[in-house]
């Protein structure tokens, strides 16, 4: 069986184009989303004028992959960490909190054209 591997090689060969110097950039573009993704989740958690979401504000941070090229976002586990219910309910009541994801969606979108210009070597 032959199996027509041209565009797989040339994908390959576009990836070994793409400089050393494109990773740190690309992780700092991360770092930013992370950040500000966590800065908004914040906000929106000590604004509620809910006591227990101003904990869970306190305690929300996140935490960058070795790589740098992704990470991991929310309220740390245990203490004030563990309302984290407030975003998706329990057994007694509904979420209290938006979805982290909106959050996170809306400085992803804003990252992209940063991606972009990264990776095509305009950044």
């Amino acid at each position: 069986m032959d199996v027509d591997t041209s565009q797989l090689r040339a994908l390959a060969a576009d990836l070994g184009k793409v400089g050393y110097t494109t990773v740190p950039k690309v992780a700092a573009i991360v770092k930013r989303t992370l950040n500000d993704t966590k800065n908004e989740l914040k906000a929106e958690a000590a604004g509620s004028g809910i006591a227990e979401a101003k904990a869970l504000a306190a305690n929300i941070s996140y935490d960058v992959t070795a790589t740098g090229l992704g990470g991991e976002i929310g309220p740390t586990t245990g203490g004030p960490g563990s309302f984290a219910f407030l975003y998706f309910g329990n057994s007694k009541s509904g979420p209290v909190l938006k979805d982290p994801m909106f959050a996170m969606k809306r400085n992803a979108a804003k990252a992209e054209p940063y991606f972009l210009k990264a990776l095509s070597g305009d950044l």
